[in-house]
């Protein structure tokens, strides 16, 4: 018996509502946002500033030697973007972007501003700890205090405590890093008084706490590491915020400083944040980095060991090995073989 498809028994009229949906359906808003890989930046170049002391010469600019360490970053569709079905659609068939919900990018809590405004000081906080890492690790002694980078206009703090403060301590508890100030804060509840000692004038403020995203009790101010540097460190990178490119920062700082050729004309790049301890953590768009980076060249990847797990492809001709240290980072880029190293599989 002869069966005819399903598709000859639907009507004209009734095609032309299918393809009207259908088309419809490709062309309308999502809640989605797009994160595709960036062309990475050479930090060996001007990208890395440093007066004060004698540095080597910049590799990058030496044309007998290819050297290159890349910073890899990713590019993310503005929260406000018109992402469709259709782009949507396009970007899982190439592959090279991926597709995410947008509440899981851009919580609904914050605003752009808020989130443009962490990024920054993200960016800020990593360069001052890529810094700290990288001068540690080539034997200078620092010392250090907790700068307030930025005030939420709705804290308590707000026209109390001003940019450029530096915290002496929190609710009794003496502050010496940033993270000192979320152990003061630890017994506390929404809504409680808290003393606040700055270095100015060696004045005290009592500053409600305020709720942050998930609920938990803040100050509503944005800090950084600061460190009394004995040189100076400029980084030329506007374009980008978060703190991913501590690990990169701090190897093309040690790379100035330090008589030995790290890189040794090979192309490099690679991810992480870093404390000033020199502990390397792990980032988002792990997947995508890798993609600018081969893209770019790069034979060697080093990336935090956590993000391991978040691998889904290596792209052919790059070695990844993971990293827990700033050290561990040295020690691979000392090796004449780094991919003998024990890598993301």
């Amino acid at each position: 018996m002869p069966v005819t498809p399903l598709v000859n028994k639907i009507h004209t009229p009734s095609k032309v509502i299918l393809l009207g949906l259908f088309a419809a359906a490709l062309l309308a808003p999502l809640p989605y946002v797009l994160i595709a890989p960036s062309t990475p930046d050479d930090v060996l170049g001007k990208l890395i500033s440093i007066d004060g002391v004698p540095t080597f010469q910049d590799r990058a600019k030496d044309k007998t030697i290819k050297s290159r360490l890349f910073i890899t970053s990713v590019l993310v569709t503005n929260p406000n973007s018109y992402i469709s079905g259709g782009e949507i659609l396009l970007n899982w068939i190439s592959g090279d972007t991926a597709v995410l919900p947008h509440d899981s990018v851009f919580p609904p809590e914050k605003t752009e501003a808020q989130v443009t405004a962490e990024n920054t000081a993200d960016m800020k906080n990593s360069q001052s700890e890529a810094t700290a890492a990288s001068l540690s690790y080539l034997g200078y002694d620092l010392k250090s205090a907790v700068e307030i980078t930025d005030i939420k206009t709705e804290s308590d703090a707000f026209k109390k405590l001003l940019k450029s403060d530096h915290i002496v301590s929190v609710a009794g508890t003496r502050i010496t890093k940033a993270s000192d100030i979320r152990t003061a804060l630890k017994a506390k509840k929404v809504g409680d008084l808290v003393a606040i000692t700055v270095a100015r004038d060696n004045l005290t403020f009592l500053v409600k706490l305020m709720a942050n995203s998930e609920g938990a009790p803040v100050v509503g101010i944005f800090v950084s590491n600061s460190y009394d540097f004995p040189i100076s460190v400029k980084f030329n990178l506007e374009r980008t915020g978060g703190p991913s490119g501590g690990l990169i920062f701090s190897l093309g700082i040690i790379e100035k400083l330090a008589p030995e050729d790290l890189l040794r004309g090979r192309k490099v790049a690679g991810t992480g944040t870093i404390d000033a301890a020199g502990n390397v953590g792990p980032i988002g768009g792990i997947n995508e980095k890798l993609i600018g980076a081969a893209k770019a060249g790069a034979t060697i990847f080093l990336a935090p060991e956590a993000n391991c797990i978040d691998l889904t492809h290596i792209p052919k001709g790059l070695v990844v090995i993971p990293v827990k240290t700033l050290k561990a980072a040295v020690s691979v880029l000392q090796s004449a073989n780094p991919a003998t190293f024990s890598g993301c599989k």
